[in-house]
Formats: structure tokens, C-alpha cells, sequence
């Protein structure tokens, strides 16, 4: 267990106007059984007056003394920022509050426990031997992540609803929507015993494996759940769509991404600055920071009273808020601006965020 001691002497001149100081001896400790190596004078120290951040500051760089005046305060420690979804990236936090007393000297102890939970996907023998192609995505509100067939990796989310879905050479399936909670290290076991039969069904089985939480859940996926290689419920991402297998040669397709800008011309694929949009298109990605024009699909909305253009357009001022709002498109995919693209769009339009 790392332990490092941090003393704050709060000394300084006063007048009986002014508010007098306190002594504060603050102990941080990672807590027993965290799965990181991770290094305490790393750590962001956020002191809070309830109001504004008194202190913000890598533990390892703070001074040794700092003066406050009396008064209640918010300490937090914590060791990175995580607000979405990423691979090998725990991250820990301890928080409390201490109320700042002239001349006394108080302990405050805060042990840093993970807040965010992992998901290791582990795939059963039986999908190489019946599928050719195969991958799970799992989601959350703030985005999802993208597991291959040979992905070892953990990924973290923050705590709340995540859902997985599954793509076996071409077919969609439901994995189901479950709940994780802070310091859940869950090993999705993805299980086959698809038969061909009327009664028969793809049976998943995922079991969640944590010293801390431990459950199973098993999920039943009926052959009528199967919603082909590409539907409404089941879009391609922008990745999948900009594909040359797929490019110039499917159409009716439904893409899902986020609205990152709009292009100029082929002289200029800059879409993330306003100067060059136009109300001709928009540009999607997976990620809703790209900049790389050769990671998005180009999409055309149509004609000038089309309702693509009158919903979408960045350029209106009534659609600026859908600048990185994720959408649902369908169309054909078609190159657009000499780049992979959408267009002959169909069906409408739909915001998976509502």
C-alpha cells in the first residue's frame, strides 16, 4: 500500500479583522486490492471552498507549506480525469471534507479506491470454428469501445448502464444491457451453442467476475434477435461504412456517427473549422474529437428544402447544437467530395442520445 504524508502549515501574519489559519496533516492511501500500479505523487489534489478551487495541484508538486484560512473545505484526491470510455485506464479517487480551525492541527485520512469499473471480453472456441468474422461493442452514455476477436485488452467505463452487441459475420445480436459499479472488474465470457433448428437459439453466457462484486448472468438470443449485417437497430460505424469492401458497392445502409463539421471543397478538408462549412454537408466520425479526414464519412443532405438540409445544416444557426450530437442516417454509399461518403439519404433521421 503507498502512503505519502503531506503536511500543510498554514502560517501567516493577522490582523482581528482576518480570518486565522490551521494546520492540516493529510494521509493518502490506495486502498487494498486495486488492480494499478500507480504512483500517489501523481495524484491531483483539489482543495474546494465550495465555491471555487482553492488548490489544484500534482501532489508530488505542491509546496511544502500552504496557508488557508479557517473555514469547511472539500479535499479530493484523485488520479486522472475520466469522463469516457478508454482501454487500460483505471483510474482512483478519495474524497472528504474537514472543517479548518485556528492554531489546531487536524488528520484527515483518504484512501483512493478505483471509481471507474473494467470489462475483459473472453470469447468461447466455438466462434472461430462457426464464424469467420466476429467483434462486440460495448456502449455507455458517455461512448463505447470497439473489442476485435484478438482483444486482451480491458476496457474501462464509468459506472451505470452498458450495453453489448455483437456482429457475427453479419449478423447482429442483442448481448443485452447491464449494470457496473465502481471497482467491478467484470470478464464478459461470450459463449456459442447455435443450432440449426427451429427451437435451437445462440445462447450467451456472461459472467461477471470481481473479488469485490461477484454475479452471473446469462442472456438467451432467439434467431428471430438476428437483425443482419446492417439495420436501424444495428448501424454500421463510420469506420465500417468508409470501408472499400463496402464503398461504391452497398446501398440503403444505416451509419451512425457524430456530427464533427462540414467541408468546403476537395481543395479543403478542414471540417472542423466554421469558415468552411457549407449547407450542402456534414461530416461524421466515430470519435466526437477527429480531426483526421480520412477517419469520417463525408455525407450529402440533399436539396436545398430537403429535411436533412433544414435539420442538419451547421450553417443555419438553428442546428448549431447539433455540432458533435450523434445521429442515425440512412443512405448509400457513395464517394462524396473524392472521400468515402452517404448520400441518397432515405428514411428520415434519428438521434441515438434522445
Amino acid at each position: 500500500m503507498w502512503i505519502w504524508s503531506l503536511f500543510m502549515i498554514f502560517a501567516c501574519s493577522q490582523t482581528p479583522e482576518e480570518k486565522g489559519t490551521g494546520y492540516l496533516t493529510l494521509n493518502i492511501s490506495q486502498g487494498t486490492g486495486t488492480k494499478a500500479d500507480v504512483d500517489i505523487v501523481d495524484f491531483i489534489l483539489r482543495i474546494s471552498d465550495g465555491q471555487v478551487d482553492v488548490i489544484k495541484e500534482r501532489i508530488g508538486d505542491l509546496p511544502a507549506e500552504i496557508a488557508l484560512p479557517e473555514g469547511i473545505y472539500s479535499i479530493e484526491a484523485y488520479s486522472m480525469e475520466f469522463d469516457k470510455p478508454e482501454f487500460d485506464m483505471p483510474f482512483f479517487s478519495g474524497k472528504t471534507t474537514v472543517a479548518i480551525e485556528a492554531g489546531e492541527t487536524k488528520e484527515v485520512s483518504l484512501v483512493c479506491s478505483q471509481g471507474n469499473a473494467g470489462i475483459k471480453v473472453v470469447w468461447s472456441g466455438l466462434f472461430s470454428s462457426l464464424f469467420k468474422t466476429y467483434y462486440a461493442q460495448i456502449e455507455c452514455n458517455e461512448g463505447y469501445l470497439h473489442y476485435s476477436s484478438t482483444e486482451t485488452r480491458t476496457g474501462y467505463f464509468l459506472p451505470g448502464s452498458v450495453s453489448i452487441s455483437i456482429l457475427a459475420d453479419g449478423l447482429g445480436i442483442n448481448g443485452g444491457t447491464y449494470q457496473i459499479a465502481a471497482k467491478d472488474m467484470v470478464t464478459a465470457y461470450l459463449q456459442t451453442s447455435y443450432v440449426e433448428n427451429p427451437s435451437g437459439g445462440l445462447t450467451i453466457e456472461i459472467t461477471i467476475d470481481d473479488t469485490v462484486n461477484e454475479h452471473e448472468i446469462e442472456v438467451t438470443v432467439d434467431p428471430d434477435d438476428f437483425t443482419g449485417a446492417n439495420s436501424k437497430t444495428n448501424p454500421y460505424s463510420v469506420d465500417q461504412a468508409i470501408t472499400p469492401d463496402r464503398q461504391e458497392k452497398e446501398s440503403e445502409v444505416w451509419v451512425a456517427g457524430y456530427i464533427v463539421g462540414s467541408i468546403n471543397s476537395t481543395s479543403n478538408y478542414n471540417f472542423a473549422d466554421p469558415e468552411n462549412w457549407r449547407d450542402t454537408n456534414i461530416v461524421l466520425a466515430d470519435d466526437i474529437d477527429e480531426t483526421d479526414s480520412y477517419k469520417v464519412i463525408f455525407v450529402n443532405l440533399g436539396s436545398l428544402t430537403s429535411t436533412y438540409r433544414t435539420n442538419l445544416d451547421l450553417t443555419n444557426e438553428d442546428n448549431k447544437d447539433k455540432l458533435h450530437r450523434k445521429v442515425l442516417l440512412k443512405g448509400d454509399l457513395l464517394q462524396y467530395q473524392s472521400r468515402p461518403g452517404l448520400r441518397n439519404l432515405t428514411g428520415g433521421f434519428s438521434f441515438p442520445d434522445e
